[in-house]
């Protein structure tokens, strides 16, 4: 028997959401990915947070690769550029673009977990971002949006 994917709708409350959030291994993982790996877990054993990101993961010597603060304009300016907010893929590519001659060889990596060391940063510099209410947290899944502080911050530091 053949099955086709089905797409469901489902409502989960915040503490819900911030639970399967802890349990996300990458930044690629879905909804989808997270409940997949909880019903496939043996009866009985707990669920661990991403336990082979955490021991497997290469930790770069400090100064041997870009800052992460050196995203943070870069980022800003190129979804400012793009109109105030950019999808996320786009964004990424982009402030790889302008940083490609300050990378290192280290920031070219392939990360155990998946992925390139510097989009990996990118991703991390988004994230701070937000917390500093440059970015918008309330933006869709998959756009990064700028706010109106984040425009403020841009002025001042260019």
């Amino acid at each position: 028997m053949l099955m086709s994917e089905s797409f469901v709708l489902i409502r989960v409350s915040a503490e819900t959401n911030q639970r399967l959030l802890r349990l996300v291994r990458s930044f690629e993982d879905s909804a989808d990915d997270v409940i997949r790996r909880l019903l496939d877990q043996q009866k009985g054993d707990p669920v661990q947070v991403a336990p082979e990101v955490r021991a497997t993961t290469r930790r770069a010597p400090p100064g041997s690769i870009l800052s992460e603060g050196e995203y943070w304009l870069p980022l800003l300016d190129t979804i400012a550029t793009a109109g105030g907010e950019l999808p996320a893929n786009d964004a990424i590519e982009e402030v790889g673009r302008r940083l490609r001659g300050r990378f290192t060889s280290r920031d070219y990596e392939s990360l155990d977990q998946g992925g390139v060391r510097w989009k990996n940063r990118v991703r991390f510099a988004r994230l701070r971002l937000k917390e500093q209410g440059l970015l918008d947290p309330a933006a869709p899944r998959g756009v990064w949006r700028i706010t109106d502080e984040g425009r403020r911050f841009l002025a001042r530091a260019q």
